[in-house]
């Protein structure tokens, strides 16, 4: 692929980001999916860059935060690029995105009349390279932009790591809800036991509902609605009584129930991102 601008922050195993600033005329540049690294190679390899290049190397900014966790690291960032860049966030080693999650800043409301039409500004991808068991996201901006982007990766085995070279995703649905998880027929107030045992809490019907709401608008490829409805949930979860510190252990007792409490739990966690 060709660009004339491209930004890699390189995160490394215990949270810290490096970063290559990139630029040139134009460039060709890759992401090696098939290859181990040689001598030869880059810090920032996989990526693979070809041209007369000048290349910054630079610490973050303070709008770029980690949090490490164990076998977990949270990146936060805010973008504000011209069109044209490429936005590459290259994860440690067996590190892949588990939840991701994107956030407009709202727009000044001056000189806006009538109907408003927006475009994506941009595409993204998830490339995985299984030999160096790494994998990075790819931002490619068609217009200027201002976004906010938060992603949890989670550590996996060499085992577990994807054996695909790339998935293109439209939304963090393709990423954060497997398909497995929506092999489910209905959510119970049963499945919900977890936050009732954790709030002392016993009408859970609201939450159910909404559930099982976001459930079927997955099942049926009505992502917009479910995200509306996955915002309306966290207003109810996170405005609960002591719900917002105890959000954590609700979430890791989900992780290793069965399937219809992995779903709750995975809904719970991108609330929380």
């Amino acid at each position: 692929m060709i660009t004339k601008h491209i930004v890699i922050q390189k995160i490394e195993e215990d949270g810290q980001v490096g970063v290559f600033q990139i630029s040139s005329d134009y460039f060709q540049w890759t992401f090696e999916t098939s290859r181990t690294k040689t001598d030869e190679d880059t810090d920032y390899f996989p990526f693979n860059i070809t041209g007369d290049i000048n290349i910054i190397n630079r610490r973050p900014g303070a709008e770029t935060k980690t949090y490490k966790k164990e076998n977990e690291i949270t990146f936060v960032d805010d973008y504000s690029v011209p069109g044209g860049f490429v936005i590459a966030i290259l994860f440690p080693k067996n590190h892949i995105p588990d939840i991701i999650k994107f956030k407009d800043p709202p727009f000044i409301p001056a000189g806006i009349g009538g109907q408003v039409t927006t475009n994506p500004p941009g595409q993204f991808r998830i490339f995985y390279n299984r030999l160096e068991k790494q994998s990075a996201i790819v931002f490619n901006i068609h217009n200027n932009i201002c976004f906010g982007f938060k992603c949890i990766a989670k550590k996996v085995t060499d085992e577990n790591f994807p054996k695909n070279e790339s998935i293109i995703a439209d939304d963090f649905f393709d990423i954060s809800i497997s398909t497995e998880l929506l092999n489910i027929e209905t959510i119970q107030n049963e499945d919900l036991k977890i936050i009732n045992e954790t709030l002392n809490k016993t009408d859970l019907d609201e939450i159910n509902k909404t559930l099982n709401e976001i459930l079927q608008s997955l099942k049926s490829g009505q992502k917009t609605k479910a995200k509306s409805l996955i915002a309306s949930l966290g207003q109810t979860v996170l405005t609960g009584t002591g719900l917002a510190s105890n959000l954590t252990t609700i979430i890791d007792s989900y992780k290793n129930a069965g399937i219809a409490q992995q779903f709750v739990g995975r809904i719970l966690e991108y609330i929380s991102l």
